[in-house]
């Protein structure tokens, strides 16, 4: 009877080890993509599936199938193509990039309150974790009194203090497409734009001050991310 139960119970622990239910979650992760319905990490240099769940930063926890939760919240999807990288920053193939953390934003002079996921216009006054309080009218109250803007594309952290910031600059089609300050922009061939960095970027995919491998122009489907608006309060 004993040797029985032993056999059921090896046979159990087998099973829940091939599906990977009692595997530990692979760390060391700079970035994982969701491609082919799989999960590829890049780990020490080298790209690899993922056949246990991934922990990344922030509590986040990536399913080998590209669902992922973040500090045990809801479950969400990676979609095609989508990476996730260790600071949180979920970038899609379109160029557009987006945090994954619970945060408030300002995006188009609309205050933002993102909470697992979903975002809400502020139509009250958010009390952050560090004394600053801030108005829908996107005006910050530091405890000492100090008043400030909350400025286009600025991350705060609901316990206070800020996210870094991330713009990119992509080719899509042919045409130059650059996120700055939260928003998507088309940049016209005949013009160019300066990132919030000092990068440079003309309307015929040139990119100035960021790229050095020796080439002066974006390619097609091609992603760059940079730092986005800084922002220091006293």
């Amino acid at each position: 009877m004993k040797t029985q139960t032993l056999r059921k119970f090896v046979g159990l622990t087998l099973a829940l080890c091939s599906f990977g239910l009692m595997a530990a979650p692979m760390t060391g992760v700079d970035k994982v993509q969701f491609k082919d319905n799989k999960v590829f990490a890049w780990r020490n240099g080298g790209i690899i599936e993922a056949v246990t769940e991934v922990a990344l930063p922030f509590d986040i926890l990536v399913q080998t199938n590209g669902a992922f939760t973040v500090k045990a919240g809801k479950k969400r999807q990676l979609e095609e193509g989508e990476i996730l990288g260790r600071d949180g920053m979920l970038l899609k193939p379109d160029g557009s990039i987006v945090a994954l953390m619970d945060h408030v934003t300002l995006n188009r002079g609309q205050v933002l309150h993102n909470e697992d996921g979903e975002a809400a216009a502020a139509r009250d006054v958010i009390q952050l974790g560090d004394g600053m309080t801030l108005r829908p009218d996107r005006k910050i109250i530091t405890p000492q009194g100090n008043a400030s803007w909350l400025l286009d594309g600025e991350l705060l952290k609901p316990e206070g203090g800020s996210l870094p910031a991330r713009d990119t600059i992509t080719m899509q089609g042919g045409r130059v497409m650059v996120q700055k300050d939260g928003s998507m922009l088309p940049l016209d061939p005949a013009r160019s734009i300066t990132m919030n960095d000092g990068t440079k970027v003309l309307g015929d995919g040139t990119v100035i001050g960021f790229l050095s491998d020796g080439r002066t122009k974006l390619a097609e489907g091609e992603v760059l991310v940079i730092e986005g608006v800084v922002v220091r309060r006293r």
